[in-house]
């Protein structure tokens, strides 16, 4: 039997309020955002990558968000060229930089808090 081939698909994420957390990836990261689709949820494209955003579901009610650092899904990287230029950007913005920037080992990095706890990690690989 052949071994399957798996291939990124994309991101799912739940939010109390949808449209702030499309927002935040819209005007921070310049996502793109289709319009609002059914129930409140949103389909964004980021740099070529699908990201999905629903409400909560009133059936199965969600956990509160886990604190900074954590097991499971803990953060999405987005690659830069200039870290300290991005968070500069994103701070005239009004985003909460979390983390940094700062150095680790040959890595700039740092860290965005979003809506629900959201973490967007800005890596900057050496040249």
């Amino acid at each position: 039997m052949a071994t399957p081939r798996f291939r990124y698909d994309h991101i799912h994420l739940r939010a109390r309020d949808p449209a702030a957390m499309a927002r935040f990836f819209t005007t921070l990261f310049g996502a793109e955002c289709r319009p609002e689709g059914r129930d409140g949820r949103y389909e964004l494209t980021l740099d070529g990558q699908l990201l999905l955003i629903a409400p909560s579901n009133p059936d199965f009610p969600a956990e509160p968000a886990p604190g900074f650092l954590h097991l499971g899904l803990e953060h999405i990287g987005l690659g830069v060229d200039d870290v300290d230029a991005a968070c500069e950007h994103l701070r005239r913005l009004g985003a909460d930089i979390a983390i940094g920037p700062l150095t680790a080992g040959a890595f700039r990095l740092a860290f965005v808090r979003g809506p629900e706890g959201v973490m967007v990690e800005l890596l900057q690989r050496p040249r």
